[in-house]
């Protein structure tokens, strides 16, 4: 099976997420043979689930934050899909940057991130495995859990 088909037999895909309209950037750049993304978060269309709103360590829990992890990991992909035409054009997966919505004493954002890391790996296999980071921070936009970036190597 193929990356693409891989993916697009996932259960619950959501819509390919846009840019909001109070925002002012891009969701992705072509660089040589590289795809940047834009920072995403666990949205569903235009839409953000109220499942995946606030703090992790006060309003959610590691597993819901694991869950909007794995739901930005594919809203990432469908904007790589959009950019590509297919995954099938995804050589590996470079690199992946997570920021979590978090009290100051949650110190477990790696398990949350992991949503998005064991999507990319059970979709790329290899090629899925990548550096990252998992931070912590106090805020994000529109109070979501959690945001993810990503940089693909194309083929």
């Amino acid at each position: 099976m193929t990356y693409d088909q891989k993916f697009m037999a996932l259960k619950d895909l959501p819509p390919t997420p846009t840019v909001p309209k109070v925002a002012n950037y891009i969701l992705f750049r072509k660089s040589d043979k590289e795809l940047i993304l834009s920072g995403n978060g666990p949205l569903r269309g235009d839409k953000i689930p109220s499942e995946y709103l606030g703090k992790l360590g006060k309003d959610l829990t590691v597993k819901q934050g694991y869950n909007a992890s794995r739901l930005t990991g594919m809203n990432l992909l469908l904007v790589a899909r959009e950019a590509l035409g297919t995954l099938d054009n995804v050589d590996y997966i470079i690199n992946i940057e997570g920021s979590v919505n978090c009290m100051d004493d949650f110190t477990d954002q790696a398990s949350v991130v992991n949503g998005c890391s064991d999507l990319l790996i059970e979709i790329f296999g290899e090629n899925g495995k990548h550096t990252r980071s998992a931070l912590g921070c106090n805020a994000l936009a529109f109070n979501i859990c959690v945001e993810i970036s990503m940089t693909i190597r194309m083929k």
